[in-house]
């Protein structure tokens, strides 16, 4: 993939193998966030990703987890800020511990955490409902998120 695009999705099964074609192309320590509404996709390319990186196990969104980790090929870690935005809080559960070059980090709703993420090379998705089934996704590499 190149190092930005725009990729359309028709249905569930187009964002799942998006996903798998996007998992050859990280690496350890990769931070990728995730923007879109709720129901956009974001959980659906994951399970792709780590269907890619040979996990067959179930995959959910960590919506009222907040951190859901996959020993895959790598070990990923899928965090979704969207029900807790203070970031003492994010700082008290230890997420800048999961910050490290052994991790590939998704993390949705990423907004909610720009401050933590402000000197980082990002990944960013970000995923447009365009239909009933129909979805617009788009990376950009960025230099630092902000």
């Amino acid at each position: 993939m190149k190092n930005n695009w725009i990729k359309k999705s028709k249905n569930y099964l187009d964002t799942e193998n998006l996903g798998i074609e996007f998992s050859k192309t990280i690496s350890k320590g990769s931070i990728i966030t995730l923007e879109g509404d709720l129901g956009s996709g974001k959980t659906t390319f994951v399970k792709g990703v780590l269907k890619g990186l040979n996990y067959n196990e179930e995959v959910t969104s960590p919506t009222y987890t907040l951190i859901n980790e996959y020993d895959a090929e790598y070990k990923i870690i899928h965090i979704d800020c969207f029900r807790e935005k203070s970031i003492d809080r994010w700082l008290n559960i230890g997420l800048i511990d999961y910050f490290t070059k052994e991790n590939i980090l998704f993390i949705e709703w990423p907004n909610n955490i720009k401050n933590l993420l402000f000197s980082h090379q990002i990944i960013n998705l970000s995923f447009e409902i365009k239909g009933l089934d129909e979805r617009l996704i788009s990376m950009k590499k960025i230099e630092h998120y902000e």
